[in-house]
């Protein structure tokens, strides 16, 4: 769980954690916050490749150093995968299979959102890329304004956009938006599970509570509870990142 300090231009908290029964670094889910910056990733690592959750940090963490444009995103990545090598081999006992999906290499989606203040009008301006069913969605009161790449629960399915480690698989063209946001709004970064419960307006009133009171408590308890909660019907990793806009001046 990480926060901003007081004087942050903008309130945000973040959490995630592995499938019921899972340890920790068995989560493969991923954030990456840069507060200075105001960036923000999550990403969500594939089972079916090989060691996918160190790469979905290692696209989260790109995306927060150094936002990609469109003009430029196959240069991003190209950079994210230099010198990517998974850490672990297969194990002289493991499945002929592991040695292989482990030289296919490393999938996972990939949700990154930047904010800045326009320089000529109030309020805030964003900007998302997305490969997959990692989401942003903005809030605004209890109402979806946007939610981005996917819109609704029966939009989610079994085979997402991945981004590949590996440079001969290819990558799907990743999708993009810009817009404008407000004092009070919510913006969230969700991977599949937890988006998809966001976008479902019956199960959204839970959720936008669990989001806004661990945003009062500077605490991820009420947001790890709802996690608990969902996943009784759905066992994954689970990872959001909640942002409050203020009205707060920048921080010098």
């Amino acid at each position: 769980m990480r926060m901003p300090p007081r004087s942050s231009p903008a309130e945000w908290i973040s959490a995630t954690i592995p499938k019921t029964g899972n340890r920790p670094e068995e989560n493969e889910d991923a954030i990456a916050v840069a507060p200075d910056g105001l960036r923000f990733a999550v990403a969500d690592g594939a089972s079916e490749g090989w060691e996918s959750g160190p790469w979905a940090g290692r696209l989260a963490g790109a995306f927060v150093r150094r936002p990609p444009t469109p003009a430029d995103f196959p240069v991003w990545l190209a950079e994210a995968r230099r010198n990517w090598a998974p850490s672990a081999a297969p194990a002289a006992d493991a499945p002929w299979y592991a040695s292989v999906k482990r030289e296919q290499g490393s999938f996972a989606t990939l949700a990154g959102l930047e904010l800045r203040r326009p320089r000529r009008a109030g309020g805030w301006a964003w900007r998302a890329v997305a490969v997959g069913d990692s989401c942003l969605i903005h809030i605004r009161g209890t109402e979806v304004e946007t939610a981005f790449p996917l819109a609704a629960p029966k939009a989610f399915g079994n085979r997402p956009a991945l981004v590949p480690s590996s440079a001969d698989a290819g990558c799907p063209d990743p999708e993009w938006l810009a817009g404008r946001a407000e004092a009070g709004d919510l913006l969230l970064l969700a991977t599949d599970a937890a988006a998809a419960r966001l976008l479902d307006p019956p199960a959204r009133g839970p959720a936008l509570g669990a989001v806004r009171a661990s945003l009062r408590a500077r605490a991820a308890e009420p947001l790890v509870d709802w996690f608990r909660e969902l996943q009784t019907t759905a066992n994954d990793d689970v990872s959001v990142i909640a942002i409050r806009l203020t009205d707060r001046p920048e921080a010098s």
